[in-house]
Protein backbone atom coordinates (compact mmCIF):
# COMPACT_ATOMS: atom_id res chain seq x y z
CA UNK A 1 0.00 0.00 0.00
CA UNK A 2 3.03 2.21 0.65
CA UNK A 3 4.39 1.50 -2.53
CA UNK A 4 0.46 2.51 -4.56
CA UNK A 5 0.74 6.17 -2.75
CA UNK A 6 3.71 7.62 -5.46
CA UNK A 7 2.11 5.68 -8.70
CA UNK A 8 -1.14 7.83 -8.40
CA UNK A 9 0.55 11.25 -7.47
CA UNK A 10 2.59 10.55 -10.58
CA UNK A 11 -0.24 9.95 -13.01
CA UNK A 12 -1.81 12.57 -11.40
CA UNK A 13 0.76 15.08 -12.19
CA UNK A 14 1.38 13.31 -15.49
CA UNK A 15 -2.56 14.19 -16.25
CA UNK A 16 -1.56 18.06 -14.56
CA UNK A 17 1.49 18.30 -17.14
CA UNK A 18 -0.94 17.21 -20.32
CA UNK A 19 -4.01 20.13 -19.49
CA UNK A 20 -1.14 22.66 -19.64
CA UNK A 21 0.47 21.39 -22.40
CA UNK A 22 -2.92 21.40 -24.61
CA UNK A 23 -3.81 24.54 -23.08
CA UNK A 24 -0.15 26.02 -24.53
CA UNK A 25 -0.59 23.99 -27.83
CA UNK A 26 -4.17 25.93 -28.00
CA UNK A 27 -2.96 29.13 -27.22
CA UNK A 28 -1.58 30.06 -30.85
CA UNK A 29 -4.73 29.19 -33.36
CA UNK A 30 -6.26 31.29 -30.11
CA UNK A 31 -4.38 33.44 -30.67
CA UNK A 32 -4.26 33.72 -34.41
CA UNK A 33 -8.39 33.49 -33.98
CA UNK A 34 -9.08 36.58 -31.94
CA UNK A 35 -6.53 38.59 -33.80
CA UNK A 36 -8.29 38.33 -36.95
CA UNK A 37 -11.90 38.98 -35.28
CA UNK A 38 -10.55 41.71 -33.88
CA UNK A 39 -8.74 43.39 -37.25
CA UNK A 40 -12.69 42.38 -38.82
CA UNK A 41 -14.15 44.18 -36.23
CA UNK A 42 -15.44 47.81 -36.64
CA UNK A 43 -12.79 48.95 -34.38
CA UNK A 44 -10.10 46.97 -35.74
CA UNK A 45 -11.01 48.52 -39.41
CA UNK A 46 -11.28 52.07 -38.26
CA UNK A 47 -8.07 51.82 -36.26
CA UNK A 48 -5.91 50.60 -39.97
CA UNK A 49 -7.79 53.39 -41.55
CA UNK A 50 -6.96 56.09 -38.91
CA UNK A 51 -3.07 54.96 -39.36
CA UNK A 52 -3.80 54.93 -43.11
CA UNK A 53 -5.47 58.70 -43.28
CA UNK A 54 -2.75 60.10 -40.59
CA UNK A 55 0.37 58.89 -43.25
CA UNK A 56 -1.46 60.34 -46.22
CA UNK A 57 -3.35 63.10 -44.94
CA UNK A 58 -7.11 62.17 -46.73
CA UNK A 59 -9.78 60.39 -44.72
CA UNK A 60 -9.47 56.47 -45.35
CA UNK A 61 -12.28 53.42 -45.05
CA UNK A 62 -11.37 49.85 -44.49
CA UNK A 63 -13.93 47.15 -45.76
CA UNK A 64 -12.03 44.52 -43.96
CA UNK A 65 -8.93 42.74 -42.99
CA UNK A 66 -7.22 39.65 -42.11
CA UNK A 67 -3.83 38.10 -41.31
CA UNK A 68 -2.93 34.46 -41.79
CA UNK A 69 0.96 32.72 -41.76
CA UNK A 70 0.69 31.74 -45.33
CA UNK A 71 -1.49 34.43 -47.36
CA UNK A 72 0.44 37.71 -44.78
CA UNK A 73 -1.87 40.56 -44.34
CA UNK A 74 -5.51 41.52 -46.38
CA UNK A 75 -7.03 44.20 -46.56
CA UNK A 76 -10.48 44.70 -48.77
CA UNK A 77 -12.20 47.29 -49.82
CA UNK A 78 -9.96 50.47 -49.25
CA UNK A 79 -11.33 54.27 -50.32
CA UNK A 80 -8.87 56.90 -50.43
CA UNK A 81 -11.22 60.51 -50.61
CA UNK A 82 -10.94 63.14 -52.91
CA UNK A 83 -8.97 66.18 -51.06
CA UNK A 84 -11.85 67.91 -48.99
CA UNK A 85 -12.20 71.39 -51.23
CA UNK A 86 -12.50 68.59 -54.57
CA UNK A 87 -15.09 66.15 -52.71
CA UNK A 88 -18.31 67.91 -54.16
CA UNK A 89 -17.59 68.40 -57.45
CA UNK A 90 -15.45 64.55 -57.70
CA UNK A 91 -17.97 61.66 -56.82
CA UNK A 92 -15.76 59.30 -56.73
CA UNK A 93 -12.80 58.54 -54.22
CA UNK A 94 -9.09 59.59 -55.42
CA UNK A 95 -8.23 55.80 -55.10
CA UNK A 96 -10.31 52.31 -54.61
CA UNK A 97 -8.74 49.46 -54.22
CA UNK A 98 -10.67 45.64 -53.77
CA UNK A 99 -7.71 43.74 -51.92
CA UNK A 100 -4.52 44.40 -51.04
CA UNK A 101 -2.70 41.40 -50.36
CA UNK A 102 0.88 42.32 -48.29
CA UNK A 103 3.86 39.37 -48.40
CA UNK A 104 5.79 40.00 -45.32
CA UNK A 105 9.33 38.68 -44.73
CA UNK A 106 8.29 37.85 -40.90
CA UNK A 107 11.74 37.01 -39.53
CA UNK A 108 12.68 40.85 -40.54
CA UNK A 109 9.42 41.07 -38.71
CA UNK A 110 10.58 39.49 -35.52
CA UNK A 111 13.65 41.55 -35.68
CA UNK A 112 11.44 45.10 -35.38
CA UNK A 113 12.10 45.64 -39.35
CA UNK A 114 8.86 45.81 -41.53
CA UNK A 115 10.56 44.15 -44.79
CA UNK A 116 8.07 42.87 -47.89
CA UNK A 117 8.30 40.02 -50.28
CA UNK A 118 5.63 41.40 -52.07
CA UNK A 119 2.16 43.72 -52.34
CA UNK A 120 -0.41 42.63 -54.65
CA UNK A 121 -3.33 45.93 -55.66
CA UNK A 122 -6.18 43.73 -56.97
CA UNK A 123 -8.70 46.18 -58.82
CA UNK A 124 -7.15 49.15 -57.93
CA UNK A 125 -8.75 52.25 -59.62
CA UNK A 126 -6.89 56.11 -59.14
CA UNK A 127 -9.57 59.31 -60.19
CA UNK A 128 -7.05 62.32 -60.53
CA UNK A 129 -8.39 65.56 -61.18
CA UNK A 130 -6.40 68.36 -62.83
CA UNK A 131 -7.05 70.81 -60.15
CA UNK A 132 -5.82 68.49 -57.56
CA UNK A 133 -2.52 68.09 -59.24
CA UNK A 134 -2.16 71.91 -60.05
CA UNK A 135 -1.93 72.22 -56.09
CA UNK A 136 0.92 69.90 -55.83
CA UNK A 137 2.93 71.80 -58.83
CA UNK A 138 2.20 74.83 -56.64
CA UNK A 139 3.25 73.61 -53.71
CA UNK A 140 6.61 72.59 -54.40
CA UNK A 141 9.10 74.55 -55.97
CA UNK A 142 10.33 74.56 -59.43
CA UNK A 143 13.53 73.08 -60.34
CA UNK A 144 16.39 74.97 -61.21
CA UNK A 145 17.80 72.06 -63.09
CA UNK A 146 17.33 72.16 -67.13
CA UNK A 147 16.80 68.77 -69.81
CA UNK A 148 20.44 68.59 -70.93
CA UNK A 149 22.07 66.08 -73.31
CA UNK A 150 21.55 65.63 -77.06
CA UNK A 151 18.73 65.25 -79.18
CA UNK A 152 17.35 61.89 -79.76
CA UNK A 153 18.61 60.42 -82.99
CA UNK A 154 16.27 59.79 -85.96
CA UNK A 155 16.81 55.96 -85.19
CA UNK A 156 14.27 53.15 -84.59
CA UNK A 157 15.92 52.89 -80.62
CA UNK A 158 15.89 56.10 -78.56
CA UNK A 159 18.96 56.40 -76.97
CA UNK A 160 20.00 55.06 -73.28
CA UNK A 161 18.23 57.04 -70.99
CA UNK A 162 20.47 58.40 -67.92
CA UNK A 163 18.38 59.56 -64.68
CA UNK A 164 19.33 62.46 -63.02
CA UNK A 165 17.70 63.97 -59.60
CA UNK A 166 16.67 67.65 -59.55
CA UNK A 167 18.89 69.55 -57.07
CA UNK A 168 18.99 72.77 -55.18
CA UNK A 169 20.01 76.05 -56.57
CA UNK A 170 24.62 76.01 -57.12
CA UNK A 171 24.81 72.01 -56.23
CA UNK A 172 25.67 69.33 -59.19
CA UNK A 173 23.53 67.44 -60.41
CA UNK A 174 24.19 63.49 -58.60
CA UNK A 175 24.96 60.67 -61.34
CA UNK A 176 22.44 57.59 -60.47
CA UNK A 177 24.49 55.01 -61.36
CA UNK A 178 22.73 51.59 -62.26
CA UNK A 179 23.93 48.47 -62.93
CA UNK A 180 23.91 48.74 -66.61
CA UNK A 181 26.53 51.90 -66.53
CA UNK A 182 28.93 49.45 -64.20
CA UNK A 183 31.27 51.07 -61.42
CA UNK A 184 33.50 53.60 -62.50
CA UNK A 185 36.82 53.25 -64.37
CA UNK A 186 39.63 50.97 -62.02
CA UNK A 187 37.30 50.82 -59.13
CA UNK A 188 36.92 47.28 -57.51
CA UNK A 189 33.20 46.95 -55.78
CA UNK A 190 32.45 43.63 -54.31
CA UNK A 191 29.15 41.84 -55.30
CA UNK A 192 26.63 42.04 -53.02
CA UNK A 193 24.91 39.15 -51.40
CA UNK A 194 21.97 37.81 -53.43
CA UNK A 195 18.58 39.25 -52.27
CA UNK A 196 15.05 38.18 -52.74
CA UNK A 197 13.56 40.03 -55.69
CA UNK A 198 10.54 42.22 -54.45
CA UNK A 199 7.44 42.39 -56.34
CA UNK A 200 4.52 44.92 -56.87
CA UNK A 201 1.70 43.64 -58.41
CA UNK A 202 -1.02 45.14 -60.25
CA UNK A 203 -4.18 43.41 -61.55
CA UNK A 204 -6.51 44.83 -63.77
CA UNK A 205 -5.69 48.52 -62.39
CA UNK A 206 -7.33 51.52 -64.28
CA UNK A 207 -7.10 55.46 -64.19
CA UNK A 208 -8.81 58.67 -64.48
CA UNK A 209 -7.89 61.57 -65.35
CA UNK A 210 -10.82 64.49 -64.79
CA UNK A 211 -11.40 67.86 -64.70
CA UNK A 212 -14.32 69.44 -62.34
CA UNK A 213 -15.63 71.40 -65.49
CA UNK A 214 -15.56 68.51 -67.68
CA UNK A 215 -18.21 66.02 -68.60
CA UNK A 216 -16.00 63.35 -69.48
CA UNK A 217 -12.46 62.09 -68.10
CA UNK A 218 -9.49 63.96 -69.88
CA UNK A 219 -7.63 60.52 -69.90
CA UNK A 220 -8.59 57.07 -69.04
CA UNK A 221 -6.43 54.29 -68.65
CA UNK A 222 -8.25 50.75 -68.95
CA UNK A 223 -6.76 46.88 -67.48
CA UNK A 224 -3.10 47.37 -66.36
CA UNK A 225 -1.46 44.41 -65.08
CA UNK A 226 2.18 43.85 -64.39
CA UNK A 227 4.57 42.49 -61.79
CA UNK A 228 6.68 45.20 -61.05
CA UNK A 229 9.80 44.20 -59.74
CA UNK A 230 10.71 46.92 -57.42
CA UNK A 231 13.69 45.62 -54.97
CA UNK A 232 16.18 42.86 -54.24
CA UNK A 233 18.31 40.74 -56.99
CA UNK A 234 17.46 41.15 -61.02
CA UNK A 235 14.48 40.44 -62.86
CA UNK A 236 12.27 40.45 -65.75
CA UNK A 237 9.07 41.47 -66.26
CA UNK A 238 5.85 42.22 -68.67
CA UNK A 239 3.74 44.76 -68.74
CA UNK A 240 -0.23 44.82 -70.46
CA UNK A 241 -2.50 47.45 -70.91
CA UNK A 242 -6.05 46.83 -72.16
CA UNK A 243 -6.16 50.73 -73.71
CA UNK A 244 -5.59 54.15 -73.02
CA UNK A 245 -8.05 56.87 -74.03
CA UNK A 246 -7.62 60.39 -74.42
CA UNK A 247 -11.38 62.59 -74.58
CA UNK A 248 -12.96 59.33 -75.13
CA UNK A 249 -10.85 57.92 -78.10
CA UNK A 250 -8.59 55.23 -78.34
CA UNK A 251 -5.30 56.13 -78.65
CA UNK A 252 -3.52 52.52 -77.20
CA UNK A 253 -4.98 49.15 -77.57
CA UNK A 254 -3.98 45.74 -76.19
CA UNK A 255 -0.24 47.34 -75.43
CA UNK A 256 2.32 45.10 -74.36
CA UNK A 257 6.08 45.81 -73.57
CA UNK A 258 8.82 44.21 -71.77
CA UNK A 259 10.36 45.19 -68.40
CA UNK A 260 13.66 45.00 -66.58
CA UNK A 261 14.91 45.33 -63.02
CA UNK A 262 18.29 46.09 -62.04
CA UNK A 263 18.61 47.61 -58.38
CA UNK A 264 17.34 51.01 -58.30
CA UNK A 265 16.23 51.19 -61.63
CA UNK A 266 13.31 49.77 -63.25
CA UNK A 267 13.99 50.25 -66.87
CA UNK A 268 11.21 49.85 -70.10
CA UNK A 269 12.95 48.55 -73.07
CA UNK A 270 12.46 50.41 -76.54
CA UNK A 271 8.67 49.73 -77.65
CA UNK A 272 7.92 49.96 -81.19
CA UNK A 273 4.24 50.76 -80.93
CA UNK A 274 1.17 52.47 -83.43
CA UNK A 275 -0.78 55.48 -81.86
CA UNK A 276 -3.99 56.24 -84.00
CA UNK A 277 -1.91 55.04 -87.23
CA UNK A 278 0.95 56.66 -86.63
CA UNK A 279 4.69 54.74 -85.64
CA UNK A 280 6.28 55.65 -81.88
CA UNK A 281 9.28 54.51 -80.60
CA UNK A 282 9.60 54.86 -77.10
CA UNK A 283 11.65 54.14 -73.77
CA UNK A 284 12.17 54.80 -70.31
CA UNK A 285 13.44 54.26 -66.46
CA UNK A 286 12.15 54.80 -63.16
CA UNK A 287 14.32 55.21 -59.80
CA UNK A 288 13.39 53.62 -57.27
CA UNK A 289 15.14 56.37 -54.76
CA UNK A 290 14.32 59.74 -53.39
CA UNK A 291 11.04 60.93 -54.83
CA UNK A 292 11.19 58.32 -57.49
CA UNK A 293 12.89 59.58 -60.65
CA UNK A 294 11.49 58.74 -63.58
CA UNK A 295 12.35 59.64 -67.45
CA UNK A 296 10.46 59.06 -70.85
CA UNK A 297 11.75 59.46 -74.35
CA UNK A 298 9.64 59.38 -77.47
CA UNK A 299 10.92 59.05 -81.13
CA UNK A 300 8.04 59.13 -84.21
CA UNK A 301 10.31 58.57 -87.21
CA UNK A 302 9.60 60.39 -90.56
CA UNK A 303 6.70 58.75 -92.07
CA UNK A 304 3.31 59.46 -94.29
CA UNK A 305 0.04 59.56 -91.70
CA UNK A 306 -3.53 58.98 -92.24
CA UNK A 307 -5.81 62.01 -92.66
CA UNK A 308 -7.05 64.37 -89.29
CA UNK A 309 -10.37 65.11 -89.22
CA UNK A 310 -11.15 68.20 -88.05
CA UNK A 311 -14.12 69.57 -85.67
CA UNK A 312 -16.98 71.00 -88.81
CA UNK A 313 -16.36 68.61 -91.07
CA UNK A 314 -12.14 69.27 -91.85
CA UNK A 315 -9.32 67.27 -92.70
CA UNK A 316 -6.07 67.61 -92.26
CA UNK A 317 -3.05 65.72 -94.27
CA UNK A 318 0.34 65.77 -94.38
CA UNK A 319 2.90 64.27 -96.74
CA UNK A 320 5.16 63.54 -94.14
CA UNK A 321 5.40 63.72 -90.22
CA UNK A 322 8.51 63.52 -87.87
CA UNK A 323 8.81 64.15 -83.68
CA UNK A 324 11.21 63.89 -81.02
CA UNK A 325 9.83 64.01 -77.58
CA UNK A 326 11.47 64.15 -73.75
CA UNK A 327 9.96 64.04 -70.65
CA UNK A 328 11.46 63.50 -66.75
CA UNK A 329 11.44 64.74 -63.02
CA UNK A 330 10.26 63.28 -59.66
CA UNK A 331 6.81 60.97 -60.04
CA UNK A 332 5.82 61.99 -56.76
CA UNK A 333 6.82 65.80 -57.22
CA UNK A 334 4.90 67.38 -60.11
CA UNK A 335 6.46 70.78 -59.84
CA UNK A 336 9.71 69.03 -61.13
CA UNK A 337 8.28 67.20 -64.17
CA UNK A 338 10.24 68.94 -67.10
CA UNK A 339 9.49 67.97 -70.61
CA UNK A 340 10.32 69.12 -74.55
CA UNK A 341 8.61 68.00 -77.74
CA UNK A 342 9.64 68.68 -81.47
CA UNK A 343 7.33 67.64 -84.34
CA UNK A 344 7.84 69.12 -88.11
CA UNK A 345 5.46 67.86 -91.24
CA UNK A 346 6.10 68.99 -94.99
CA UNK A 347 3.04 69.57 -97.28
CA UNK A 348 0.55 69.77 -94.93
CA UNK A 349 -3.07 70.02 -96.27
CA UNK A 350 -5.65 71.71 -94.59
CA UNK A 351 -9.36 71.24 -95.88
CA UNK A 352 -12.54 72.99 -93.87
CA UNK A 353 -15.80 74.43 -95.23
CA UNK A 354 -15.30 74.05 -98.77
CA UNK A 355 -11.94 75.95 -98.42
CA UNK A 356 -8.65 74.22 -99.19
CA UNK A 357 -5.23 75.72 -98.45
CA UNK A 358 -1.54 74.05 -98.52
CA UNK A 359 1.19 74.98 -96.85
CA UNK A 360 4.61 73.86 -97.43
CA UNK A 361 5.97 73.14 -93.94
CA UNK A 362 5.15 73.04 -90.06
CA UNK A 363 6.62 72.78 -87.03
CA UNK A 364 5.75 73.03 -83.45
CA UNK A 365 7.65 73.44 -80.35
CA UNK A 366 6.43 72.83 -76.54
CA UNK A 367 8.43 73.09 -72.94
CA UNK A 368 7.21 71.93 -69.74
CA UNK A 369 9.02 73.87 -66.67
CA UNK A 370 8.38 74.02 -63.23
CA UNK A 371 4.11 73.57 -63.95
CA UNK A 372 4.57 75.48 -66.88
CA UNK A 373 3.32 74.34 -70.03
CA UNK A 374 4.63 76.50 -73.07
CA UNK A 375 4.15 76.46 -77.13
CA UNK A 376 7.45 78.53 -77.76
CA UNK A 377 6.63 78.41 -81.65
CA UNK A 378 4.20 76.83 -83.88
CA UNK A 379 3.99 77.08 -87.64
CA UNK A 380 3.10 76.41 -90.86
CA UNK A 381 4.59 78.29 -93.60
CA UNK A 382 2.61 78.41 -97.59
CA UNK A 383 2.58 80.85 -99.78
CA UNK A 384 -0.92 82.17 -100.09
CA UNK A 385 -1.43 81.92 -95.88
CA UNK A 386 0.58 81.51 -93.35
CA UNK A 387 0.09 80.86 -89.27
CA UNK A 388 2.58 81.56 -86.67
CA UNK A 389 1.49 80.83 -83.08
CA UNK A 390 2.75 80.56 -79.27
CA UNK A 391 1.00 79.72 -76.07
CA UNK A 392 1.09 79.37 -72.82
CA UNK A 393 -0.41 77.43 -69.47
CA UNK A 394 -0.02 78.07 -66.03
CA UNK A 395 -0.72 75.11 -63.16
CA UNK A 396 -3.69 77.30 -61.67
CA UNK A 397 -5.35 76.87 -64.94
CA UNK A 398 -4.59 80.30 -66.14
CA UNK A 399 -3.89 80.32 -70.61
CA UNK A 400 -2.80 82.79 -73.02
CA UNK A 401 -1.61 82.70 -76.25
CA UNK A 402 -1.56 84.21 -80.12
CA UNK A 403 -2.26 83.29 -83.13
CA UNK A 404 -0.94 85.41 -86.22
CA UNK A 405 -3.03 84.38 -89.65
CA UNK A 406 -0.48 86.71 -92.12
CA UNK A 407 -2.22 86.23 -95.85
CA UNK A 408 -4.72 88.31 -98.48
CA UNK A 409 -7.71 90.02 -96.69
CA UNK A 410 -10.07 87.59 -98.11
CA UNK A 411 -8.52 84.35 -97.20
CA UNK A 412 -7.71 85.63 -93.89
CA UNK A 413 -11.47 86.75 -92.94
CA UNK A 414 -12.73 83.86 -94.53
CA UNK A 415 -10.40 81.60 -92.25
CA UNK A 416 -11.65 83.14 -88.79
CA UNK A 417 -14.96 82.70 -90.14
CA UNK A 418 -14.68 79.23 -90.78
CA UNK A 419 -12.77 78.16 -87.71
CA UNK A 420 -15.49 80.05 -85.53
CA UNK A 421 -18.92 79.96 -87.81
CA UNK A 422 -21.16 81.59 -84.82
CA UNK A 423 -18.96 84.37 -84.47
CA UNK A 424 -20.49 87.69 -85.71
CA UNK A 425 -17.82 90.53 -85.58
CA UNK A 426 -15.29 91.05 -88.06
CA UNK A 427 -11.97 90.66 -86.94
CA UNK A 428 -9.46 93.86 -86.89
CA UNK A 429 -7.06 93.08 -89.34
CA UNK A 430 -3.26 94.57 -89.56
CA UNK A 431 -1.23 96.12 -92.98
CA UNK A 432 1.43 94.82 -93.84
CA UNK A 433 4.40 96.33 -96.19
CA UNK A 434 2.26 94.97 -99.21
CA UNK A 435 -1.58 95.17 -99.88
CA UNK A 436 -1.76 91.88 -100.63
CA UNK A 437 -1.09 90.76 -97.59
CA UNK A 438 -2.22 91.77 -94.11
CA UNK A 439 -2.03 90.12 -90.40
CA UNK A 440 -4.80 89.11 -87.93
CA UNK A 441 -3.78 88.05 -84.38
CA UNK A 442 -5.99 86.14 -82.80
CA UNK A 443 -5.59 86.98 -78.84
CA UNK A 444 -6.47 84.04 -76.71
CA UNK A 445 -6.79 84.42 -72.82
CA UNK A 446 -8.26 83.53 -69.71
CA UNK A 447 -9.09 80.04 -67.67
CA UNK A 448 -9.15 76.69 -69.07
CA UNK A 449 -13.18 77.15 -68.11
CA UNK A 450 -13.55 80.31 -69.40
CA UNK A 451 -11.45 80.89 -72.76
CA UNK A 452 -12.12 84.54 -74.18
CA UNK A 453 -10.03 85.89 -78.04
CA UNK A 454 -9.56 89.04 -79.66
CA UNK A 455 -9.95 89.16 -82.77
CA UNK A 456 -7.19 91.07 -84.52
CA UNK A 457 -5.29 94.18 -82.69
CA UNK A 458 -8.10 96.10 -80.88
CA UNK A 459 -10.55 94.09 -81.99
CA UNK A 460 -13.92 92.85 -80.63
CA UNK A 461 -13.58 90.15 -77.74
CA UNK A 462 -15.76 86.69 -78.18
CA UNK A 463 -16.05 83.76 -76.25
CA UNK A 464 -15.03 80.57 -77.33
CA UNK A 465 -17.67 77.83 -77.40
Amino acid sequence: MDQAAPAGATRRGFRHWKRWGLGLCMLPPLAFGLSNLGLASPWGRERIASRLSQRIGLHARIGGASWSPWHGVTLRKIDISQPPELSSAIADPLLSIASLQLTPVWRSWLHGRFELRAAEFDSPRLVASVEMMSHFVRQVPPPTEQISGPPLAAQLAPPQVALTTPTAPGTPPPEVRTAEAGPPPHAKMASPPPRPTQWLRLRHASLRLVATAATAPLMEIDDLSSDLPVGGDAAPSMLHLASLKAHGKTVIADFHAPLTWRSPVLSLAPVDTSINGLRLVFAGKLAFLDGLPMQLEAHMPKQSPTPLALPGGGVAKAAQVAANGRFRGLLLAPATWQGEWHAEATTISLQLGGHHTVFDSGGCAMVLRGGVLSCVDARCIGEDLSLLGNATLLADGRAAGVIRLVGSPETTVGLVKRLLPKTDPTPSLTPLNTPQRVACDLEVFGTLNDLQIRLGQNGPVVPIP
